[in-house]
């Protein structure tokens, strides 16, 4: 396991080919929190020797999807509806990148979350973004025992 990767922290098995190009994702799931992370390696940089910031923003957006996904309990996608982001400071390529979902509101149809990636103890990201909370009798039948629960659960 990469070194990098802090103690206690899981891999994110998610469905999703994109995410597998980036990752994998690692988590860590305290109480309604759940912390998500990466090692930056060196193909997760830009032609500047920092993280590319397309990569940024597609941890920030999983990060706060994930953080829907744990705070509803139903471990199937929350499709983003909304996301912002703003570029703080550059990323160094070799370090541990985190964020944790802050969930502001949630509707019956929505999770209102926002988030700060942090990498070498800095904030290098800051975003927020609104997710969509899947109807459960839209999931098939045969799935839905197996995706209810927050992350971290059998």
């Amino acid at each position: 396991m990469n070194t990098l990767i802090p103690e206690g922290f899981r891999k994110l098995n998610v469905t999703d080919e994109f995410v597998d190009l980036i990752g994998p994702l690692w988590f860590k799931a305290e109480g309604d929190r759940l912390r998500v992370g990466l090692p930056l390696e060196p193909r997760h940089g830009n032609p500047m020797g920092w993280a590319h910031g397309g990569l940024l923003v597609t941890v920030a957006d999983m990060v706060m999807g994930a953080g829907s996904v744990h705070v509803t309990g139903i471990r199937w996608p929350h499709p983003t509806v909304s996301l912002s982001t703003e570029f703080v400071r550059g990323a160094k390529l070799g370090q541990w990148l985190e964020g944790t979902a802050r969930i502001a509101r949630r509707t019956i149809n929505f999770c209102f979350c926002s988030c700060d990636l942090v990498c070498g103890g800095e904030v290098v990201l800051v975003a927020s973004g609104v997710f969509k909370i899947p109807e459960i009798d839209k999931i098939p039948e045969a799935m839905r025992a197996k995706v209810m629960g927050k992350w971290g659960e059998p």
